[in-house]
């Protein structure tokens, strides 16, 4: 009885000491952003794997494959795999408060090397089909901005340049 007595009060003590005045959940202070990927035609069984990414930067001017290569190494900041082969996917991300100016969903064919395949199927655009440039997302410390949803269209994937570009336009 007496070492059952004295791991109850050693589990009191830890979890007393453990107590930060939230429960088990961190305090509010989370930064991010959320929305749903809604996707658009059929999925290619070449399909390897499908991302949400989030890129500082938009690659205004940048044309060539290298640039292009180069400008995601410098301006990546995270991302988070899709299920494969689903209608819809909604998503959650964690970030630095910060300006994201580039929140696109990138597909990812399944050949030796998948990285040059890489293709743009949909930005986040708060006017989609009216605006050229997706929309930049500001982030403040704290907030969870919510409604960041996408939608990816597979016929893209036959488009020339690995992401959207209208022609004569930056």
């Amino acid at each position: 009885m007496g070492h059952i007595k004295w791991f109850l009060i050693v589990l009191f003590l830890w979890v007393v000491s453990c107590y930060r005045g939230y429960g088990l959940s961190p305090p509010g202070n989370v930064s991010g952003i959320e929305g749903r990927v809604t996707f658009v035609g059929e999925w290619p069984d070449s399909t390897r794997e499908v991302w949400v990414v989030v890129l500082k930067n938009y690659p205004a001017g940048i044309t060539e494959e290298d640039e292009l290569f180069q400008f995601v190494l410098e301006n990546f900041v995270d991302s988070t795999a899709i299920p494969l082969f689903v209608d819809q996917y909604d998503y959650q991300m964690t970030l630095n408060p910060g300006t994201y100016g580039w929140i696109l969903i990138a597909w990812f064919p399944d050949i030796e090397v998948w990285f040059l395949g890489v293709k743009e199927l949909g930005a986040y655009y708060l006017s989609p089909g009216v605006q050229v440039i997706p929309t930049p997302v500001k982030i403040d410390e704290g907030v969870m901005v919510d409604g960041i949803d996408i939608i990816a269209d597979f016929s893209n994937i036959d488009r020339e340049l690995p992401f959207f570009r209208v022609k004569g336009v930056a």
